[in-house]
């Protein structure tokens, strides 16, 4: 468990050393420990909006366009950069663990479900990569495009403009974009390293292969927007994939509470731990200010 921790934090510096660097890119002169903060106070709205992280990342910009006295669509133009960075690794490492459980789960053996999960994935990492390395031609084609009517496609389209005009500066420094891609893979398989970590320790012979596809399923499965930080859908998920591979349900329902503890409940407790601290030292500072 002590080894779960320090994993876990681990993760999350991670986790902010991306968010840190894109910003960087984008031209912010956002420190280390504010970024922290902004990521803290993510983690904290994540956990009470339903899945998909949306809310989390409103407060995430939000903050950002307070600390750099920025706009709006300044500051979301940083989410929407690290997103590209993260859900591009994910999206990739998320093809390869449903082909691991084509072969054990029955529900994936139907072929046009085979179909249907695989056309989504690679539309999504094909989008995803076109933006992060042709953003120059997908600029070029969506002003060919006429301009939409309505005023909130505008918006859309012309936020997308700028996006990808960013895209096309970071771009000029591959070495970077490189490593940031890279850090994005290695924040999404910490996750099941933790998991197996976990799951040994109950049936050391376990295949780490199905550890991996279980641990992504649940991921997604909490992605989805139906409860408040993904709680319930994501314990369910995991629990049952664990019983299908073979686990007795006691000993993989005490896995999942143990995982979702450190990878969820811990990182809120943390967060909330960290906003404390922040904002009874600026206090402080305050009023000892003269």
């Amino acid at each position: 468990m002590v080894l779960l921790i320090c994993l876990q934090v681990a993760s999350q510096l991670l986790v902010n050393t991306l968010w840190h660097q894109v910003a960087k890119l984008a031209n912010m002169s956002i420190s280390f420990r504010q970024m922290l903060y902004i990521n803290c106070q993510g983690a904290v709205v994540d956990a009470i909006t339903p899945g998909v992280k949306f809310g989390g990342e409103v407060t995430r910009a939000v903050q950002i366009s307070r600390t750099q006295s920025c706009t709006g669509q300044q500051a979301a133009i940083v989410v929407a950069m690290q997103k590209l960075f993260s859900l591009s690794a994910l999206f990739i490492i998320f093809l390869f663990t449903v082909g691991l459980l084509i072969g054990e789960l029955p529900l994936l053996r139907a072929g046009y479900l085979q179909f249907l999960l695989y056309g989504v994935l690679i539309f999504l990492i094909l989008s995803f990569l076109g933006i992060l390395l042709a953003p120059h031609y997908v600029r070029t084609y969506l002003q060919k495009v006429q301009s939409p009517r309505s005023r909130w496609r505008r918006r859309v389209r012309d936020f997308i403009l700028t996006l990808l005009e960013k895209v096309e500066t970071i771009r000029k420094t591959p070495k970077r974009c490189g490593a940031l891609f890279l850090l994005a893979f290695l924040i999404w398989l910490l996750y099941p390293a933790k998991l197996y970590l976990l799951v040994i320790q109950f049936v050391p012979n376990t295949s780490a292969a199905y550890v991996w596809s279980v641990a992504f399923l649940a991921y997604m499965v909490a992605m989805v927007p139906i409860f408040p930080g993904g709680i319930g859908g994501f314990e369910g998920t995991m629990t049952g994939l664990l019983v299908a591979i073979g686990f007795m349900i006691n000993d993989a329902a005490v896995i999942t509470v143990l995982f979702r503890f450190v990878t969820f409940w811990l990182v809120i407790l943390l967060s909330l731990v960290f906003i404390a601290f922040r904002k009874f030292k600026c206090k402080k500072g305050h009023e000892a200010a003269p």
